[in-house]
């Protein structure tokens, strides 16, 4: 008899040949599980909450937030044509209004805490650059000629950074720093040099004059993204020496939120891939990553990225622009020393309308509990927490977990009588389908079900004459309540290889420590 067991501590590896995927890794089709290196089962990813919707139904376009210095936060939603504050739950007060196109963003990287107020662009170009200050939403003041528009910000080193900018002329190609501690003066007649007083505003051009489409501060450098272009860094320590340099050759990002810090790293969303930056951040001295290796084969037709970072989770979604899911890249397997090897990845998708393709996702600080959380809106006025405490997607869908296995065989012999098993703890009761998925001489699948009875289910007394031993499924009742539970299974059959594929339509989580098999082969015999 040969023996294998599945363990659960890899992602989705879609690059190798499927008989090379490790036991604990998965292949393509895999969908809804999460990943932890410390517990290596498989689990049900979270549910998205639904929980707001905006007065007017309209799509939320926008988010941002004023982070005060005693963390009370203020928060605003860019409904349509309606900017609103927001309290976290059911409140919506009109605050003002924003062309129905803009694409708001006021994240904590662009709150000026020296002045007490969020800087808010507009992706779309559409809406003058704005302010909060937890009372009024206005036009940002400044010293320029005609309207303010900037498509991005940053506040770095005691400016406002801005970028893609229209003063009067659309100059897309242009960074327009601030003078030091007031975001507010931007003359900018001057490009950085010695005769310019070092905390003057100041502008300076990109070098290959395309469009800028991201920034990103890390490591001490000020990062920016050119489209279809190249990365640059500012270099320098003040308006007196300012200057571009390149940074990285063909990682330009594409997309218009598709570069992000993560603490230790930057990722960035290019076409058919996601790299990472890490090294030392010293020009000429960089390295670059290609973290989506695994499932390369799977992103190779993306040619736009939205990319945010989930702080408390330590989870970096990366939704493509052409595809109904988000593909989940887990730090901590990436990072974890025990993990090397193993594919960091899970893509998550939803039965639920909202399809993770939001029209806006934003990492926020929760109103309520002051917990940093991630945001998304669609074009019906609704809001949702990413990684919910509810059972179903928005309140109304549940989550199918699909989980297929490696190839499994044994050289040069046949595989037949297939006898296993599977352990979990018990949470809430659930239907496991696993399925043989043969190959080889015969390609059919078979398909079997197992109850996993919750622990709800375990009512009934201890060690009395009505419970001893109990129907199979629980051993001596409530007094094993939580333990680690066996169920055993077969599948008859004849073939050169075969796959493991395990489902779980799933209304409430669930934990799975292993799948393990044993079968005869030819050489048995």
């Amino acid at each position: 008899m040969a023996e294998t067991v599945i363990t659960f501590g890899g992602g989705i590896n879609a690059r190798r040949r499927t008989a090379d995927v490790d036991p604990n890794e998965c292949v393509s089709g895999s969908v809804n599980f999460d990943l932890d290196p410390q517990y290596r089962a498989l689990a049900r990813r979270n549910a998205f909450d639904l929980v707001a919707t905006a007065p007017n139904a309209a799509s939320i376009n926008g988010f941002a937030q004023l982070i005060n210095p005693d963390m009370s936060v203020s928060t605003l939603v860019q409904a349509g044509d309606t900017v609103y504050t927001w309290d976290g739950d059911q409140t919506f007060v009109s605050v003002g209004t924003a062309a129905s196109g803009a694409k708001l963003r006021g994240p904590r990287e662009h709150n000026f805490t020296l002045s007490d107020f969020v800087i808010i662009t507009d992706l779309s170009g559409l809406e003058t650059v704005k302010k909060w200050d937890g009372t009024t939403f206005s036009d940002l003041a400044h010293n320029l000629g005609g309207n303010f528009f900037a498509k991005y910000c940053r506040v770095y080193n005691e400016r406002a950074i801005y970028a893609n900018v229209t003063s009067g002329t659309a100059t897309p190609h242009v960074i327009l720093g601030s003078a030091i501690q007031n975001a507010e003066d931007l003359s900018a007649g001057d490009r950085p040099a010695s005769a310019l007083g070092f905390d003057a505003a100041w502008f300076l051009p990109m070098p290959d004059l395309r469009p800028i489409n991201g920034l990103e501060a890390a490591f001490g450098a000020f990062l920016v993204s050119t489209e279809r272009g190249r990365l640059f860094r500012l270099a320098g320590n003040d308006a007196t020496d300012f200057t571009m340099q390149e940074f990285h050759v063909g990682s330009a990002v594409v997309g218009t939120e598709a570069i992000k810090n993560i603490g230790n790293d930057v990722i960035m969303g290019l076409a058919g891939r996601i790299e990472s930056l890490s090294g030392t951040i010293n020009f000429g001295d960089v390295e670059s990553n290609d973290v989506s290796a695994e499932i390369s084969p799977l992103i190779d037709k993306v040619t736009g990225w939205t990319i945010e970072y989930d702080r408390r989770g330590q989870d970096v979604y990366c939704f493509p622009n052409n595809q109904s899911a988000v593909w989940v890249l887990h730090k901590k397997t990436l990072n974890d020393p025990t993990s090397q090897g193993l594919s960091p990845w899970s893509k998550w998708t939803t039965a639920h309308p909202m399809n993770f393709s939001p029209q806006t996702v934003m990492q926020l600080i929760n109103p309520l509990d002051n917990t940093d959380v991630v945001y998304l809106g669609d074009e019906l006025g609704n809001i949702y927490l990413m990684e919910g405490v509810g059972s179903l997607d928005g309140g109304t869908d549940n989550i199918t977990v699909i989980r297929r296995s490696g190839l499994i065989q044994i050289p040069d012999t046949d595989v037949f009588d297939i006898r296993g098993w599977i352990t979990y703890r018990k949470q809430f009761a659930q239907t496991v389908t696993i399925r043989i998925l043969y190959g080889g001489k015969s390609v059919y699948d078979q398909e079997i079900s197992k109850k996993i009875p919750g622990a709800e289910e375990e009512g009934i007394g201890f060690y009395n004459s009505d419970s001893y031993y109990n129907d199979g499924t629980t051993v001596y009742n409530v007094g094993f309540s939580g333990r680690i539970f066996k169920q055993d299974w077969s599948a008859a059959g004849h073939s050169s290889f075969f796959q493991v594929e395990i489902e779980v339509v799933a209304p409430d989580p669930f934990v799975i420590e292993e799948v393990g098999l044993e079968f005869g082969t030819a050489k048995d015999q």
